[in-house]
């Protein structure tokens, strides 16, 4: 199960003077699950039990150029890239869900290979939002991105998005 953040707010942000790049604003969000983590066994499997991942903005990562502070639609687009990762830890979820080891390393090194493989997805949907909507500078790319992610996150299910991965 995948705890379902809040909608972004500036408050989250904190204000810089400047960012790398062309950015003028960045949301660094971690996936988060209980540490250690458990391991269930039966006759012949490990698994994983039950248990929630968290995502949420990351302080140190979340930031806004000063001068950009306010604006809706930049919002709107980071709130994006933040839905995005939530979307690729339901993916993550379901996996871990179903994975099985015959041991307890084995399924140690599964999980945090899965955890390296959504994480690595996630990156790449992100670059691929940001190229597509000029980092949402494009309006009409923007709308339609919003429109793709609103309807992803509708179906608990889904697997890709703009025929990218989870």
């Amino acid at each position: 199960m995948v705890a379902a953040p809040p909608r972004l707010t500036w408050s989250d942000f904190q204000t810089v003077d400047s960012l790398v790049g062309s950015e003028d604003a960045h949301i660094g969000a971690e996936i988060s699950f209980p540490q250690p983590l458990r391991m269930d066994h039966d006759v012949d499997a490990y698994r994983l039990p039950a248990f929630t991942i968290t995502v949420a903005p990351e302080p140190r990562r979340t930031l806004v150029r000063a001068s950009a502070k306010g604006s809706e639609e930049l919002l709107r687009h980071e709130q994006g890239h933040y839905d995005l990762v939530l979307l690729s830890a339901r993916a993550l979820a379901r996996e871990l869900a179903t994975l099985t080891a015959p041991s307890a390393t084995e399924l140690s090194q599964r999980t945090q290979d899965s955890v390296d493989e959504h994480t690595k997805r996630a990156a790449r949907l992100s670059q691929a939002y940001d190229r597509r909507t000029d980092h949402g500078r494009n309006l009409a790319a923007q709308a339609s991105w919003g429109d793709r992610i609103a309807a992803a996150l509708a179906v608990e299910s889904i697997d890709e998005l703009d025929g990218m991965p989870l």
